[in-house]
């Protein structure tokens, strides 16, 4: 509560009625009041109490699932029927679309020909590689008993030889094609398309009946958030509030869908390529969080407080303290931190130190030396300087006089 003490002085009788008002508002403990030739002053002052005490960082940032597996098509074509929709749950390895697949359908089909006709080939040339076999057996025995040329043992062989590699030739070209073959059965098996793994679907980037073309990248179809019960918020810091953020540090956050709730997180990653928008530099901070009742969605906007430092039960006195200077005449004097003789009086230039103004006897202001320690904003904490329950002027007020 701020005192506010008034001592009138009118140059005359005070009326009954203001010494009422007077009595009344100093038995209330309200405010000071100052009479000087500018006028009457008033002073708001507070206690200095105890409290606790938190120094943030803030800053926004974005809810995304930990993990999305972008689900797409390995070919072209038609989309010809789907099995999920958005929000829908999908098991890992569950169909999820069927692509037309006529002409994966007729490729198979072509491709079993072509194996087939490729091991009747592989027959003829068997067929020939064994009577070019006999002929040449033949020769080498009627060489032997001199009743054939050379030339003709020659002959056969090279029939022979010819015969082997075009077996060989045969073989290979079966394998060829029974490789085409395997080709054209895995992209009849991409016409159909499973879930990699189980989670929700977040996006749907197809309809049935359209086309989606694979010449130049894998068209997707779906985004599957993995587990929505664990979630990340990727924060953006300014560069000037990076150095104090790390790995594990504690965070809390709420979204304005539910602004009464504060959530809690921990930072789990800290990126160093920097991201620059209007030449302003700001750090890409992971905070992940736990979201079991599903109360956090995918692109929600979160207003985050990045958690430096706590203070448990420590002095501490509200910022517009600091920032309140008598104007000249006002003060009565400056007061260092308390020593062995007690507060003695310093000259305004050699105070360099932050302070606080309280009131002495006199109800006039009486500059105080103190050490400062973190802030949230609002307050901050006190180290020394001043004690418990004494109080700190905040602010004046300058009433209209008397008429």
């Amino acid at each position: 509560m701020e005192n506010k003490i008034k001592i009138m002085k009118n140059g005359g009788k005070l009326k009954f009625a203001a010494l009422i008002a007077a009595a009344a508002v100093a038995a209330a403990g309200g405010f000071y009041f100052l009479n000087t030739r500018e006028g009457e002053i008033q002073y708001k002052t507070v206690p200095v109490v105890r409290s606790d005490l938190r120094s943030t960082i803030q800053a926004t940032g974005t809810l995304n699932p930990v993990e999305t597996v972008d689900v797409g098509t390995q070919i072209s074509g038609t989309i010809k029927e789907l099995y999920f929709d958005y929000n829908s749950r999908v098991k890992q390895g569950q169909l999820i679309a069927i692509m037309d697949s006529a002409t994966q359908s007729a490729e198979v089909a072509q491709a079993q020909a072509t194996v087939a006709s490729a091991q009747a080939d592989v027959l003829n040339a068997q067929a020939a590689l064994d009577v070019a076999a006999k002929d040449l057996a033949r020769t080498r025995e009627l060489a032997k008993r001199d009743l054939i040329a050379k030339a003709d043992v020659d002959a056969d062989t090279s029939t022979w030889l010819k015969a082997k590699a075009n077996l060989a030739a045969a073989e290979a070209k079966v394998a060829q094609y029974r490789a085409t073959l395997e080709k054209s059965r895995i992209n009849l098996n991409y016409t159909r398309i499973y879930s990699p793994v189980d989670g929700v679907v977040v996006a749907k980037n197809v309809e049935e009946g359209q086309t989606v073309a694979a010449s130049y990248q894998t068209p997707s179809i779906a985004e599957i958030a993995r587990d929505l019960t664990q979630m990340q918020v990727e924060v953006n810091v300014d560069e000037a509030d990076i150095g104090g953020v790390h790995e594990g540090q504690p965070a809390t956050f709420n979204v304005d869908t539910y602004p009464t709730l504060n959530f809690e997180g921990k930072v789990t990653q800290v990126r160093l390529s920097p991201e620059t928008t209007d030449n302003v530099v700001t750090y890409t901070v992971i905070v992940k969080v736990q979201n079991p009742d599903g109360k956090l969605l995918p692109g929600m906007t979160a207003n985050v407080s990045l958690i430096l430092e706590n203070r448990d039960d420590v002095l501490v006195v509200p910022n517009s303290a600091f920032r309140f200077k008598p104007s000249n005449g006002q003060s009565s004097g400056e007061m260092g931190p308390p020593g062995p003789g007690g507060g003695h009086k310093q000259n305004v230039a050699e105070v360099t130190k932050p302070a606080l103004y309280t009131l002495d006897k006199k109800k006039k202001p009486v500059k105080i030396e103190v050490e400062k320690g973190i802030t949230d904003g609002q307050n901050t904490e006190i180290i020394s300087g001043v004690e418990e329950g004494e109080r700190v002027i905040t602010g004046i007020i300058v009433p209209k006089e008397e008429k």
